[in-house]
Order: C-alpha cells, then structure tokens, then sequence
C-alpha cells in the first residue's frame, strides 16, 4: 500500500508536470526552432532568426508544432515521475547524487521510447516544409531505425545535469530556510520565487553541461545520410572548430530553457499542489 501510495503521487506530479509543459511549449516553440536550428547550421541567432523568417515568416518558426505538443508532455510525464518515484523511495537511504542517477536511467529508458516524436519535430523545425518528406526518405533507405537517430543524445544527459541540481537545491533551500522552505504554509510570491530561481539554476547547469552532445543529436538527427556520433562531431569541428561543438547555440539554449525552467517550475508545482488540495478534500469526503 505504501508504494502504491507513492506511485500514486508521483503520477500526479508528473501529470502536472505534462500539463505544465504545454504553456512552455506553446510560448517558447519559435526559440526552440532557432535553437535547433543553429545546432544544425552553426549560425548566430540573429542570423538563425533572419533565415528562418525569410524561409515562411513567423509560421516557420513553428514547424513541428503538433509533434511538440504530443512529445513534450510525453518527456516531461517520464522526466517527473522517474525523478519523484526515485525520491519517494531512495531519498532516505541514498544521496541526492545517487537518487538522480537511478532517476535518469528510468527517464532515459522512457525517452528512447518516445523519441521518433522528437525525431519528426525536430526534422521539421531544421528542414521545414521539407522536414516530412525528408525523413520519409531517410526511413525508406534506412529502415525504422532512423527514427531513433538521436536517441542516446537526447536520454541520460539531458535528465541527470537538471534533476541533480534541482533535487540538491530543493533540499538545500528546506536544510537552511531559504525563502520559506522549511515552513507547511508558505508565502505564495516567496514560494514562487524560489522555485523559479532553483528551475533556473537547475537549467544553467544541465545546459552548460550538457550542450556538445545536444548538438550531436540535432545534427545526427537531421542529417539526411545517416551518421555517427563520431562522424557528426568531425563535421562540425572542421567547419566551426571545437568551439562549435561546445558552444554551437549555447546562448539561445541558456535564453530558451531559464525562460522555460522558470515558467515550467513555477506551473508544475502550482498545478501539483491543486491536485494534491483536491485529491485532500476528496478523502476528507469520503471519510
């Protein structure tokens, strides 16, 4: 009963977190799209969002839209339930270090599975109107298995920089009283201020961190023939040096994911802590 119980509500939370994604979705998808769009190119973001606009106007910007809507909340559910289900149960007997990386390996099992949702979407935010017909090809040629170009990528390392930090500072800020942490009732400005400082730092590190191979992976995954690792990483050296492996989007990636770690952070809990109040009053009924 007790890990049903805690199954339970780390199900709620990551349906909250899916809900929440959506408005990220929604407000960021045109700096998503040069984001991507640089990792594959290597331009500047000035540049990225000139091209992009001169290619369809603001519609290009939101190519692979419904694949996002679908994807993002699918990624966000796994993302939140693996780091919450590990807390549950490890939190007492293991560190913040230890809890997260169990985390991850059950987040990047779940990411690999739904990652030909986020091989379309980002074919069409790269190529655009293309970006279907593209991968139909690729597919064609190469089998099912092109679907799942990116896929190592796009897993552990993009779960485990974020949900490390963010469970070390959520346990940091309750040790030390930070903005109200420690308290049952808290402040709602100073509570909300706090997660969104910590979904931001969280976003600075995991991005840091994490962006050389978030290149890798946009470039393995658009690339019309297919790739290695390997080889993706010589290309770009060649073209832009290591700097363009490590750096390639960096600043877009940094502006894009603390805009949205913050929003994402602040709605994620809020929507939780409704669930919870409802699911409260509920049992309160029914007993």
């Amino acid at each position: 009963m007790v890990l049903r119980g805690k199954a339970a509500d780390a199900v709620r939370s990551a349906t909250a977190a899916s809900m929440a994604s959506v408005v990220s979705v929604v407000l960021l998808m045109w700096l998503r799209t040069s984001m991507s769009y640089q990792h594959v190119k290597g331009l500047s973001l000035k540049d990225a969002l000139q091209e992009l606009y001169a290619q369809g106007g603001v519609a290009r910007f939101y190519r692979g839209m419904i694949p996002a809507l679908c994807m993002m909340p699918l990624s966000r559910f796994g993302d939140i339930f693996s780091n919450e289900l590990s807390r549950e149960l490890l939190s007492g007997s293991f560190r913040a270090g230890i809890v997260t990386m169990f985390a991850s390996s059950l987040a990047a099992c779940w990411r690999i599975l739904i990652t030909p949702a986020d091989c379309i979407k980002t074919m069409m935010q790269v190529h655009g109107n293309e970006g279907l017909a593209l991968l139909q090809d690729k597919v064609a040629k190469n089998g099912i298995i092109a679907l799942y170009d990116g896929a190592l990528g796009a897993s552990w390392v993009g779960h485990y920089p974020w949900f490390v930090t963010y469970n070390f500072l959520v346990g940091f800020c309750e040790r030390n009283r930070i903005l109200d942490a420690h308290l049952q009732n808290q402040n709602t400005t100073r509570k909300n201020v706090r997660r969104a400082l910590i979904g931001l730092c969280s976003s600075l590190v995991s991005d840091v961190c994490s962006n050389a191979i978030r290149v890798l992976k946009t470039y393995k995954q658009t690339s019309i023939e297919p790739v290695t690792y390997l080889e993706a990483a010589q290309r770009i050296i060649d073209k832009d040096g290591l700097r363009g492996l490590l750096f390639r989007g960096l600043s877009s990636k940094l502006t894009a994911n603390a805009l949205n770690a913050m929003l994402f952070t602040v709605v994620w809990k809020a929507i939780s802590e409704r669930m919870a109040m409802q699911k409260s009053q509920l049992e309160r009924k029914a007993g």
